[in-house]
């Protein structure tokens, strides 16, 4: 161990204690003050480079333990054996080093070791695996938040199963009882007709009853004689009426009874409505390495940050005060918003403070739009059922002009002077804002509903079949596409801040991603929790830093993005 830092080493070689002031790495000891000015003024020391003790001992514990004199030998280590690795007085290089060819002066070894590479390259691999470490600590914290959204979203339809079953069966139940009023109406029915039937049997006899009874007080006998013969008569075909009624159908006993259904009897013995499991995804995260090329290093870093620093605040609650069906929405560099109501047919406009201002009835769909300030017009796309862009003036609530498509357009984007768009089975198409000279930019069999958005030299869809979201460069070039399912379900709205930062709300999981500008990693920063519920729209304002969300029913919500 190194010498005892605590007190002086010259005053304790004397036998006086005091206590130490300022610590020499070259003499190893420490000094008092007074042994200190001798010590600076001594031609042997002058130069040595002395630090306050209080400073000395902040050193880890295994550093103050390192020695310069050699334990054994009690003598000052001179040289350093890299066979062994050791370091060596000049006892042990005579005794035990003899042979080792390998030897150093330690003078040289240590000299500008701080600035050494060796040293520089373990101070940046601390960097690298602080890094490493708070990436992984941040890609757990997310899988922690992401499977609370997923156990909420899967509650949720635990609960909407329990009522689907309800309802389905609250159904079967009332129609099993309208059919048991049914049946038994019918056989009411059936049994007052037969007790009619009777009731005039009944009075038929009752009539012979009296009849007889006059003839036999009031008529004489050759009248009773000849009266006898009918009486007997209509007797006879009273009985036979009577013996027919008892041999009727009608005559049999009904009694109503239930047969509950083997699969109705089988729902009381199913334990569970489903199973949960959990499942293993390899790790996505690419740990940086001081043994790769400082870009490669570097890159991923900065975006990991960037990614997981990116916040929404000052969120505003929108109640768009619709039947719902919103798809694309937009805000203006003014702060007002618009929003298209697909199905509906309208075009809507919002004041800065979320309140109503307008509403443009189209004579199409309203699928998408996209503003362009050099006109101060909107580009709205019909969707499905045609085959135009409508060019609107929001000032005069009119249509400009009508550009009509190859195929049926969906989402819009603004590229400089020109419109992006996608077409149905053709793929991602550019027109001029007059509607002249319609080409593909990238050709091939688009699924319907898909967005898209530019940034710089960069264009990027969404594809509802495939849950994916692709990047491509201005010349149709692939750059990446993502999928990441247990995030992304359905892509809808998309939009990419001033950082190339990819945003996308995910319609299935009712859930907004941002995806990083290599398309490498996704973070959840908005959620099931956050107030979404299966969002469509989505638009970033650069200027501004806001970030609209559109549910599709009814709700909208505006953040500052920071």
């Amino acid at each position: 161990m190194a010498s005892n830092w605590t007190v002086c080493g010259i005053c304790d070689f004397r036998n006086i204690n005091k206590a130490s002031v300022v610590w020499c790495s070259e003499c190893d000891e420490g000094l008092c003050d007074e042994c200190k000015e001798h010590h600076g003024a001594s031609k042997s020391s002058r130069n040595h480079s002395i630090i306050p003790v209080t400073e000395y001992q902040k050193l880890p514990m295994k550093v103050l333990e390192i020695t310069q004199t050699c334990q054994k030998h009690k003598e000052q280590y001179q040289t350093f054996c890299k066979k062994h690795d050791c370091r060596c007085c000049i006892r042990c290089v005579i005794e035990t080093h003899n042979d080792c060819k390998d030897l150093k002066a330690i003078d040289d070894i240590v000299q500008n070791v701080k600035a050494s590479n060796a040293f520089l390259e373990v101070e940046q691999t601390l960097v690298q695996m602080l890094e490493n470490v708070c990436r992984i600590r941040n890609d757990r914290t997310e899988n922690f938040k992401c499977l609370q959204d997923q156990r909420i979203k899967i509650e949720r339809d635990i609960k909407l199963t329990r009522k689907m079953i309800n309802d389905h069966l609250d159904k079967v139940q009332e129609k099993l009882i309208k059919e048991l009023y049914a049946k038994e109406n019918n056989e009411s029915k059936r049994i007052n007709q037969l007790l009619s039937e009777i009731e005039e049997i009944e009075k038929e006899i009752s009539d012979l009853q009296v009849n007889q009874s006059t003839i036999k007080q009031h008529a004489s006998e050759l009248q009773t004689f000849f009266a006898l013969k009918h009486i007997e008569k209509e007797v006879l075909d009273q009985e036979k009426i009577i013996q027919s009624v008892l041999k009727s159908e009608d005559m049999k006993i009904k009694t109503l009874s239930l047969v509950i259904d083997k699969e109705v009897q089988n729902i009381c013995k199913t334990a569970s409505f489903g199973s949960v499991s959990v499942e293993s995804k390899s790790c996505k995260i690419v740990i940086g390495s001081n043994k790769n090329k400082q870009a490669q290093m570097i890159v991923p870093i900065l975006i990991s940050k960037c990614i997981d620093n990116i916040k929404l605040n000052n969120k505003m609650q929108i109640n768009l005060k619709s039947a719902g069906d919103v798809r694309g929405c937009a805000i203006l560099p003014n702060g007002k918003m618009m929003f298209c109501y697909w199905s509906n047919r309208h075009l809507i406009g919002l004041k800065s403070n979320g309140t109503h201002e307008f509403a443009i009835r189209l004579d199409t769909c309203a699928f998408d739009l996209a503003y362009f300030e050099r006109e101060n017009s909107v580009a709205v796309t019909s969707g499905y059922g045609s085959n135009v862009i409508h060019i609107i003036d929001p000032n005069s609530r009119k249509i400009k002009r009508t550009v009509k498509t190859s195929s049926v357009p969906y989402g819009i984007a603004l590229n400089k002077n020109v419109l992006v768009y996608c077409t149905s089975g053709k793929g991602i198409m550019e027109v001029q804002l007059n509607g002249a000279s319609e080409k593909a930019l990238v050709s091939f069999s688009m699924p319907s509903y898909s967005f898209v958005t530019v940034h710089g030299d960069n264009i990027y869809y969404t594809n509802i079949n495939n849950h994916s979201v692709t990047c491509y460069n201005i010349n149709g070039n692939l750059k990446w596409e993502f999928k990441d399912t247990q995030n992304l379900q359905c892509p809808q709205g998309i939009s990419v801040d001033s950082n190339g930062h990819v945003y996308v709300v995910s319609n299935y999981t009712s859930s907004m991603v941002i995806i990083s500008p290599d398309g490498k990693r996704c973070r959840t920063i908005l959620s099931f929790r956050d107030g979404l519920k299966s969002p469509r729209g989505l638009h970033f304002e650069p200027t501004s830093n806001k970030l609209l969300v559109a549910n599709e029913n009814k709700i909208a919500f505006l953040f500052d993005v920071s």
